[in-house]
């Protein structure tokens, strides 16, 4: 059997627009670039869709495998606490699994975006924009 896998990229929320449009572009840019995978964006709070209703979205892609990632810069409540609940992982192992159209699916949960050159090298470049 083929492994399908699905992304599930989280972000934060908010009551403003422009959040939604950032991590549901960053989802659409990994979707273009790697079609190989199923690709859904969903969000903690005041924002829909929500990290469940978007899991609820992998029903009839055929996924085998859920690789969440946090669209968060680093780690907080809702990485270390809520995200893992609504996930069901382990907490020893950080993985679970859920149902998706009648299979159980492992789930896998990703770091924060943290410290990387690239985001290093982005904010310089936004600094030199407004320089």
């Amino acid at each position: 059997m083929t492994e399908k896998i699905g992304i599930l990229a989280i972000g934060h929320g908010s009551r403003l627009p422009y959040n939604k449009e950032v991590v549901s572009e960053i989802a659409a840019t990994i979707a273009k670039k790697h079609p190989e995978y199923v690709i859904k964006a969903g969000f903690m709070e005041n924002t829909i869709p929500t990290v469940v209703e978007a899991l609820a979205d992998f029903e009839g892609t055929g996924i085998t495998k859920i690789v969440a990632v946090p669209v968060f810069l680093a780690s907080g409540v809702h990485i270390t606490e809520d995200i893992p609940e609504i996930l069901k992982l382990d907490p020893e192992t950080n993985e679970g699994k859920i149902t998706v159209d009648g299979n159980e699916v492992p789930v896998t949960f990703g770091k924060p975006l943290g410290h990387h050159e690239l985001l290093a090298d982005l904010v310089f470049e936004r600094a030199t924009e407004v320089m």
